[in-house]
């Protein structure tokens, strides 16, 4: 935890993303992942992580708040769960798809644009994020 904290601080890149295993906020079978929510978020939040992408429960989802952190869960690549889903404030979940699917990125210097796909290539749910930022940087 302390090297990502030091690696985030250090960091001059326009887009901040963290990618791990576990959820830290998830509607999936598996919940939350409290060790993650008491010791990663806070790194997340206080260095301004754009997007936290994870895999671990078998869907898809979006969650997230106008300004805040977005969690993306892509782990609908095997089994479906069919059916369990953990509640979840309406507000904040903008995509819970328990079939088979996958997603796609493009970032450009100012523009991210998430793409949610069902296992035909149907699209489920599509958001862009914006920076103002014209500089590109690297870790």
């Amino acid at each position: 935890m302390r090297d990502l904290d030091l690696a985030m601080k250090k960091s001059r890149a326009t887009w901040k993303f963290v990618v791990g295993h576990h959820g830290v906020a998830t509607a999936g079978e598996h919940g939350v992942t409290q060790e993650l929510v008491d010791q990663l978020l806070p790194i997340l939040e206080e260095n301004k992580v754009d997007v936290y992408m994870n895999g671990h429960d078998h869907c898809l989802q979006h969650i997230g708040s106008d300004g805040g952190i977005q969690f993306l869960t892509s782990g609908g690549g095997s089994k479906a769960w069919r059916g369990v889903i953990l509640p979840w404030d309406p507000k904040e979940l903008k995509l819970y798809y328990d079939g088979q699917g996958f997603m796609s990125l493009h970032i450009t210097h100012s523009q991210a644009k998430f793409i949610y796909y069902d296992l035909s290539g149907n699209v489920l749910h599509q958001f862009t994020s914006s920076k103002k930022s014209n500089t590109f940087g690297h870790f």
